[in-house]
């Protein structure tokens, strides 16, 4: 097929060095390792994350890179880590088989988690070059110990399990291995000026801390052969004070190059901040200034991260000379068809990465990683769409996130979808959290499934209010109720502040340009106060929050959180932690400390913003109930939830007409 011409530069074929071979790509667009916790670091490679890389190359990803396999038992809570495991090398051959008939190439990503670890987990010291507890520029930072210092005999042991697990990945049928060296593991942890800072032959001068590095790149080699090829992740700027910079970032690549061995550099950011897996509030494609930098200073293909979420910025660095190859992770979860769909120039119907950060938040609590915008991420095998095997009228009432999913799924498999919406336009509360300054892509939403209901032909009906009568003129044999929730603003008895809801504030149903004091409270512990916060905050007023928890938007993923808090904390937003509201008397709210008791008062307050727990508007469905035999409730009419679980509640019900 030839690829459609707004995109030569990503659809060009690029030939890697591979020791003496040499890998051919199809296409520029690789797969970065990622943890998904689809399996575990105890066992082989399950079949459900064979299917999940699997859909990704059937959707046109040139490379796939696992995510990281540590290397020793030290690194990990496994006595044997899986690249050490002998099931592991069969079923790695027959994924690796799988990815290869699709013409996607595969590496697997090694390494050492050295003192980023946890002695909890394997039951002994964590070990790095200097006994120094990791520091990390993060509002809530990750435990962190005191590792022991590494003697020779450490490194150098080290050092050969590199070699055996390249030796390994080799038998596994690997077309080559990333070596990990970014986000402050081992190998980074040596090449940093902070974390090192041995007096030997491993620290010190510049080279001395690469030492390390240039060993672990040579035993790789030689475990793994001179027909594959060895790559390196590392990080373009650290973001840590005393940490690698921008500047250092390209002597390393200089440095590593110089070995001769390598084939690859991967150029990410971070661990710093918000920095490595950048949420919403980072501009897509604004940290490709670092693999310009190195891209320019060396000779070997670069390969960039961090949020190219669009086939068009990704065409962009390329033409540039920004870098060789571009790594578009949560692009590709959003939608696995992406390369495909842009080689066709079927762009209107690629589903974008919004930056939610949702996958990350999961990750970060130890399950299984989800999309907010592509349900079936994740459960490929368990969540195939299927033709109907009767045909039926399907009538959806609610044209947010979870009825525009059943809709668009309901469709695919041939059945025949009318969609009603009571507002002007579709997306829901999706449409509201777009408003909130950095979360414009949550636009996302009515873009996409606006024109995916075009493609499949779903009746659309906007400023349309449904009730039974509706139901029963329009005679449908399945109808699906997804009319959403409703935000109480709650009392304040005593009290002659004006009361609204974040929903009131941000969709502009509350017009808050006269209001010199507003006070927002944290009840749901989303990132819905501070979201409120942002948008208040622009106004030439004085704004407040307060929160009962330890601190604002807790249940928020971790990099959201700490940019949306540098946001309103700039802005000269006051958040008052363990605060909650005791009494309202006028104009004075007081406040009260929900552990000490203390009253303070906040006088002058002209509007309080509530952001707290919704409420199901599920009245319809129960008003038509017997009306027709197949009725669903879905989305947040169910139960209120996030935007992920609206939209999987969509999916699934889809599947069950």
């Amino acid at each position: 097929m030839v690829a459609s011409s707004e995109f030569t530069n990503l659809f060009s074929p690029l030939a890697i060095s591979a020791g003496k071979s040499e890998l051919q790509l199809r296409n520029r667009i690789v797969v970065p390792g990622h943890n998904s916790v689809f399996m575990t670091v105890t066992g082989p490679p399950t079949d459900r994350i064979h299917q999940y890389w699997l859909t990704k190359a059937q959707g046109g990803a040139a490379m796939i890179i696992t995510h990281l396999h540590d290397v020793a038992p030290r690194s990990t809570e496994a006595e044997n880590p899986t690249i050490l495991l002998d099931e592991s090398i069969e079923q790695y051959k027959k994924i690796s088989n799988s990815l290869h008939a699709e013409g996607t190439k595969f590496l697997i990503q090694l390494n050492h988690v050295g003192g980023e670890g946890s002695s909890r987990l394997n039951g002994g010291a964590l070990l790095a070059p200097s006994a120094i507890r990791p520091t990390r520029n993060q509002l809530l930072p990750t435990a962190g110990e005191t590792p022991h210092e590494m003697d020779l005999e450490n490194i150098e042991r080290i050092v050969a399990a590199f070699r055996e697990a390249a030796s390994r990945a080799s038998q596994a049928d690997f077309d080559g291995v990333e070596i990990q060296a970014e986000v402050s593991f081992l190998i980074a942890q040596f090449m940093s000026p902070q974390r090192n800072l041995r007096a030997d032959q491993y620290g010190g001068s510049f080279k001395n801390r690469m030492r390390f590095a240039k060993e672990v790149i040579s035993a790789v080699r030689q475990g793994l052969g001179n027909d594959k090829v060895i790559g390196i992740r590392i990080s373009g700027d650290e973001f840590l004070k005393g940490g690698i910079n921008q500047e250092e970032a390209v002597l390393i690549a200089k440095e590593l190059e110089s070995t001769g061995i390598l084939d690859l550099i991967h150029v990410g950011a971070g661990p710093g901040g918000s920095a490595h897996i950048p949420p919403t509030y980072h501009r897509a494609g604004s940290f490709a200034y670092l693999s310009e930098g190195i891209r320019r200073a060396v000779a070997l293909p670069v390969l960039s991260s961090q949020r190219i979420n669009d086939p068009s910025i990704a065409e962009h660095m390329l033409r540039e000379g920004i870098s060789d190859l571009v790594a578009m992770n949560r692009a590709i979860m959003a939608d696995p068809e992406m390369p495909l769909k842009a080689m066709q120039g079927r762009v209107d119907e690629i589903r974008h990465c919004i930056a939610c950060n949702e996958c990350i938040s999961r990750n970060q609590a130890g399950m299984p990683i989800a999309c907010t915008m592509n349900a079936e991420m994740g459960r490929e095998a368990s969540m195939p769409v299927t033709p109907a095997r009767i045909t039926k009228n399907v009538m959806i009432v609610g044209g947010g996130p979870a009825g525009l999913e059943c809709a668009r799924v309901a469709a695919l498999r041939g059945h025949n979808v009318t969609l009603f919406e009571k507002n002007s336009k579709l997306g829901g509360q999706a449409l509201i959290a777009a408003r909130a300054p950095g979360r414009e892509d949550f636009d996302e939403v009515y873009r996409y499934f606006s024109r995916q209901m075009e493609l499949l032909g779903v009746q659309v009906n906007t400023n349309f209010k449904v009730t039974t009568d509706t139901i029963t003129a329009t005679g449908p044999n399945v109808i699906v109720i997804a009319t959403g929730s409703v935000s109480p603003t709650g009392e304040h008895p005593g009290g002659t502040v004006e009361i609204a809801t974040v929903r009131q504030v941000l969709s502009g149903e509350i017009d808050c340009s006269n209001f010199n004091k507003i006070l927002i409270v944290d009840e749901d512990h989303s990132i819905k106060a501070l979201s409120a916060a942002d948008f208040l905050s622009n106004l030439d007023c004085d704004v407040e929050l307060l929160t009962g928890a330890l601190y604002a938007g807790a249940q928020t993923e971790f990099g959201t959180l700490q940019m949306v808090y540098e946001r309103v904390l700039k802005k000269s937003v006051i958040i008052r932690p363990l605060t909650a509201i005791s009494m309202v008397d006028g104009r004075t709210v007081v406040a009260i400390n929900v552990l000490s008791e203390e009253e303070t008062p906040i006088p002058d307050v002209d509007l309080i913003v509530t952001a707290g727990l919704s409420v199901a508007e599920d009245s319809l469905y129960h008003a038509s109930l017997g009306l027709v035999d197949e009725i669903y409730l879905i989305g947040d009419a169910l139960a209120p939830r996030k935007m992920i679980d609206a939209i999987l509640d969509g999916a699934r019900t889809a599947r069950q007409i």
